[in-house]
């Protein structure tokens, strides 16, 4: 289960936070989303049960919580100043921040994945969804495709890193950390006002790296003699 909770973390973090970023005015409320696990064919169990990912979105700011019994997981970003930040905290106390340079490219976002545009559809959340065939090239030239389904009834990003270029809001999709498969499923998509407040980051407290790489080889070095 360690190596599911290390997995899923490092995996969340590599999902492109401004994917969910949109133009003022093109959408403000929470997205709820259900997040599944997997591993070397196996279930993730009771985290899978527990495990969810909700999206603030106010224009160009988005924040993505994660909550689970094993951590919280909080990003909050702004898509014109291009900062992102994420705050990290766990059972035993532990409080992590990761600010990386605004002006350096997170890597994985350079190239534009190839997108192929399939017939399927289904229905998520309320919305008719499409579904699109997406292959990104990896670091060493591997080519890994995952399928996702998004909706063009819904203000959408095509600055999505690793979705980039998809004419549609994502509502079904899915990473992969070595062993470990992360799908994202939209339960519910509710449209209100948010407090400026949610998108504020505290002011102190917290350990600081300059990545999430930093962060969680920190975090596995901490917990290597549990």
């Amino acid at each position: 289960m360690k190596k599911i909770v290390f997995a899923s973390l490092a995996g969340i973090t590599t999902l492109a936070l401004f994917a969910f970023a949109l133009p003022d005015g093109g959408f403000e409320g929470v997205i709820t989303y259900n997040m599944s696990f997997s591993a070397s064919g196996q279930s993730g169990g009771a985290m899978q049960q527990s495990s969810g990912r909700l999206v603030y979105i106010k224009g160009d700011k988005v924040r993505t919580e994660v909550n689970n019994s094993m951590f919280k997981r909080v990003t909050i970003g702004d898509r014109k100043t291009k900062e992102e930040i994420t705050l990290v905290t766990t059972p035993d106390g532990g409080k992590y921040e990761v600010k990386p340079d605004p002006t350096k490219v997170k890597p994985g976002t350079e190239d534009k994945p190839e997108i192929k545009y399939l017939d399927s559809t289904k229905v998520i959340a309320g919305y008719t969804c499409k579904a699109a065939d997406i292959t990104v090239t990896g670091k060493t030239g591997e080519k890994n495709s995952v399928i996702v389904f998004y909706t063009d009834q819904l203000p959408y990003n095509e600055d999505m890193g690793q979705f980039k270029g998809l004419k549609g809001f994502l509502m079904q999709f899915g990473v992969q950390f070595g062993q470990t498969n992360i799908t994202f499923v939209a339960q519910s998509i509710e449209k209100k006002a948010l407090s400026d407040t949610l998108f504020t980051v505290p002011a102190k407290g917290y350990k600081i790296y300059s990545s999430n790489a930093e962060m969680m080889k920190d975090i596995q070095r901490q917990n290597s003699g549990n």
